[in-house]
C-alpha cells in the first residue's frame, strides 16, 4: 500500500499530470451533464406541460354525448359515490373577440368562480368575474387588451347555432389568465356561468364537468395517472356510455408520448460524446504509463506486482468518474440557471406550447447516467489496461536505460 501511495505521488505531482486530469475529469464531467440535462429537459417538458393542462380541466373533465344536460342528483350522487368530492360544473362554447379591426375565434368557458378555482387553482376573482370577461395571456396580447378595457363577443344563442341571429356583447376585460400553456391562453376566455347560461338560452344546462380526484395512499406506489385511469374505468362502469371522459392530458397524449420516444433516443445518440470523453481518460493512462515509465519500472523492481499496478490504473478511473460526477452536478446548476434567467433559451411558445423549461431530474435518472458512465469508462479502458498489462519488466529496463 505504501509503495502504491508514493507511487501515485510520483506520477500526479506534477503540473502537466494535473493539467492532463483535470481535462479530463472536465470533458467527463461535460459530458455527463449534457446526457441528465437532455433527459431533465424531456422531463421538465412533460411535468411542466401536464401541470399546466390541470389548470384548465383539472384531472379528468366529462361531457355529455348528448350536448347540453344538467348535474342531476343521478350524476352527483355517482360522483359522491366514487369519493370525488372536488368538481365543477361549467358552460364551454364557440364565440369570436371583436377589439377594433381585429377578431379572434375563441372558447368561451362559463365558470363557478370558487369550485372552478378550487379544481382547477386558476386564480379567477368571485367577484370581478361578475363584473367583465378574463382572457388568457396571449389572447390578451394579440388583441392588444389591457385590463380594464372593453371588447365585444359574439355568441350564438340557443343550443342550436343556426336557430337565431349571433348575439354581439360587449364586455370589460377585468384580469388576464395564464394557463402556462400558449394555445389554451390564446383560446380561452372565462365568463360568469350564470351570465353564459343567460347569454345563450341554456337555462340551468350546462355542457362540461370538470373534477379532481382523491389520491388514496394504497394508489400512491403506483403513480397518479393510473389511479387517474382506474377512476376513469370506474366513471364509464358507473355514468355508462352516454357521458365521455377525458384525462388531462387526452388532447396532448401524442405529443408527451413523442417526448418519451425521443428522450430515450437522444439519450442513446448522446452516449457519444461520453465515449469520447472515455478516451481521454484511457489516453491519460497511456501517457502516464509512458513518460513515467522510468518511474514505474523502479517501482517494480522493488517489488510492486502488475496485479497492484493495474489496481492503481482501475483506481485513478474510479477516482476520475467520481469527480466528473461531481462536477456534473456544478454543471447542471449552471445550465438550469441558464434555462431560468437567459432570454436565448425563451421557447417560441407557437411552436412548443410553453415558453420557459426547467430540468426535472429524478433519482433514477442520476444513477444510470452515472452507472453507465462508469461501465463505458472501464469496457474501453479495458484495451489499454490490458496493453499494459501484457509489457514484460524488461521493457522498463529497457526505458530505464534508454
Amino acid at each position: 500500500m505504501n509503495h502504491l501511495m508514493i507511487l501515485f505521488k510520483v506520477l500526479f505531482l506534477n503540473k502537466a499530470s494535473l493539467k492532463f486530469a483535470s481535462g479530463v475529469c472536465l470533458g467527463i464531467s461535460f459530458s455527463i451533464a449534457v446526457i441528465l440535462s437532455t433527459i431533465g429537459l424531456m422531463d421538465g417538458f412533460s411535468e411542466i406541460l401536464e401541470t399546466n393542462l390541470k389548470k384548465s380541466t383539472g384531472d379528468i373533465h366529462f361531457i355529455s354525448r348528448r350536448g347540453f344536460f344538467q348535474l342531476e342528483d343521478s350524476v352527483e350522487s355517482v360522483l359522491k359515490k366514487l369519493n370525488i368530492k372536488t368538481y365543477s360544473p361549467l358552460i364551454q362554447s364557440e364565440a369570436f373577440v371583436v377589439k377594433g379591426n381585429t377578431s379572434r375565434g375563441i372558447a368561451i368557458k362559463g365558470i363557478s368562480p370558487d369550485s372552478y378555482k378550487n379544481v382547477t387553482g386558476l386564480n379567477v376573482d368571485n367577484e370581478k368575474i361578475k363584473q367583465g370577461v378574463y382572457l388568457g395571456k396571449e389572447l390578451a396580447k394579440s388583441l392588444n387588451v389591457k385590463v380594464d378595457d372593453f371588447i365585444v363577443l359574439t355568441l350564438a344563442k340557443g343550443n342550436s347555432a343556426l336557430s337565431e341571429l349571433p348575439l354581439l356583447k360587449r364586455f370589460k376585460v377585468v384580469g388576464v389568465i395564464d394557463h402556462g400553456i400558449y394555445q389554451k391562453d390564446m383560446r380561452f376566455a372565462y365568463m360568469e356561468l350564470s351570465e353564459l347560461q343567460s347569454l345563450i338560452k341554456a337555462d340551468n344546462h350546462i355542457n362540461m364537468v370538470v373534477l379532481n380526484i382523491e389520491k388514496p395512499q394504497e394508489h400512491r406506489m403506483f403513480g397518479v395517472k393510473e389511479s387517474i385511469k382506474q377512476k376513469l374505468f370506474d366513471l364509464e362502469e358507473t355514468l355508462g356510455s352516454s357521458f365521455r371522459f377525458r384525462p388531462y392530458w387526452h388532447d396532448f397524449s401524442h405529443l408527451l408520448e413523442a417526448v418519451e420516444h425521443e428522450k430515450l433516443t437522444i439519450s442513446l445518440i448522446l452516449q457519444v460524446i461520453v465515449i469520447v470523453s472515455v478516451f481521454n481518460a484511457l489516453a491519460f493512462i497511456i501517457f502516464l504509463n509512458e513518460k513515467r515509465s522510468k518511474d514505474i519500472f523502479l517501482f517494480q523492481a522493488l517489488g510492486l506486482s502488475k496485479k497492484k499496478l493495474l489496481g492503481l490504473w482501475v483506481s485513478l478511473l474510479t477516482l476520475f468518474w467520481v469527480i466528473s460526477c461531481l462536477i456534473s452536478l456544478v454543471w447542471l446548476r449552471i445550465f438550469d440557471y441558464a434555462l431560468a434567467n437567459w432570454s436565448v433559451f425563451k421557447l417560441p411558445g407557437h411552436v412548443y406550447q410553453l415558453e420557459q423549461l426547467a430540468l426535472e431530474i429524478k433519482t433514477e435518472d442520476y444513477i444510470l447516467v452515472f452507472s453507465v458512465a462508469v461501465v463505458w469508462m472501464l469496457l474501453i479502458s479495458f484495451i489499454g489496461l490490458w496493453r499494459i498489462a501484457r509489457q514484460p519488466l524488461l521493457a522498463g529496463l529497457r526505458k530505464e536505460f534508454a
